[in-house]
Parts: structure tokens; sequence; C-alpha cells
């Protein structure tokens, strides 16, 4: 089911996520989004992820963007499958640090995470992504639209994605 409510918005959260920056990172990777019907753009060319950046130069971000026919919560839950995929023993965390996905029409974002490695030398990989017009997209609904019409509205939808990796101590802190 799909938790409809009014969350902080998904750049700000990054934005802050980032910033925390601090350490060497192991080596992680970053997946091929195109299969999913997105293209890579630099981050400044976007919407919801203009502006955000890293203090940290170690810090690898990507930003991508398209209107994949899956939708913005089944294209989060791809992204994490790819994730896992392409990084040997990495763990799902999104349940210990992301926000539960948020669809209204103010803001439509989800987050997705994984640890590669432990948490006091390991890395933390996450996607971000967002709706690039919500409004758009969900204001068109009635006031208590069911979770078919949302996944409906959602399926083609504009998306803008960010995934970056940062040392997981940076968000677990050194345990």
């Amino acid at each position: 089911m799909i938790r409809r409510i009014v969350g902080a918005a998904a750049a700000v959260l990054a934005a802050a996520t980032l910033s925390a920056c601090g350490s060497s990172l192991p080596d992680t990777e970053l997946s091929d989004l195109s299969g999913l019907g997105l293209e890579t753009v630099p981050c400044e060319d976007t919407v919801q992820m203009a502006g955000i950046q890293s203090d940290d130069e170690e810090a690898v971000i990507e930003c991508w963007t398209g209107a994949p026919d899956d939708g913005l919560l089944a294209t989060a839950d791809a992204v994490l499958a790819a994730l896992l995929a392409d990084n040997d023993g990495a763990e799902d965390v999104t349940a210990a640090l992301c926000w539960d996905d948020t669809v209204t029409d103010a803001e439509a974002s989800a987050c997705r995470a994984i640890l590669v490695g432990d948490t006091t030398d390991g890395a933390v990989v996450s996607a971000v992504l967002a709706l690039k017009d919500p409004g758009a997209v969900i204001g068109e609904l009635s006031d208590d639209p069911t979770d078919d019409e949302v996944e409906s509205a959602l399926a083609g939808a504009d998306v803008e994605v960010l995934v970056f990796s940062e040392p997981a101590s940076s968000e677990t802190g050194d345990l």
C-alpha cells in the first residue's frame, strides 16, 4: 500500500546526507540505469536534484532522468535490485536509512539504500527518486484515490534519480 504523507523534500534529505561525507570510500558500483528507461544527466540540469553536491572529493554522485513505464515506486525497487546485483555482498539497508515512500501533490519521492562492507569501513550507496512535477501528476487525482489510481498516474511520469555513495560511518556513526 502506498503511504500518502506530507514529507520533507527528497532533495533536502539527500543534500543533508551528502554534506556528511568525509572519509575514503571503498569500491562501490553505481549501476547503469539506462535499462530502466533512464538517461544520465548533469545534476544541475534536473529540477528536484539541482544544486545537490558534496564537499567530499571522493563522493560519487550521478543523476538520471526519464519517464519509466513502471512508475516511481517500481523504478525505485528496480534501482535497489540493480545496486544489490552490482555490489557483491551488499545488504539492503533501506528500512534503516530511508524515509517512507511519499506520494502527494507536493512531493513524490522514494529512497533506497545498500551497505557495501561494514558500518565502520564500508560504504552506503543510496538512490533518491522524485517526480519532476508531482503537482501535475498527483494533483489530477481525486482527493481519495485508490492505490491502483496512484500507480497508474505514476506510470510514465517524469522522474529524477540521484544515486550516490558515501562512507557508511557518515550514516551510521562509528559503531
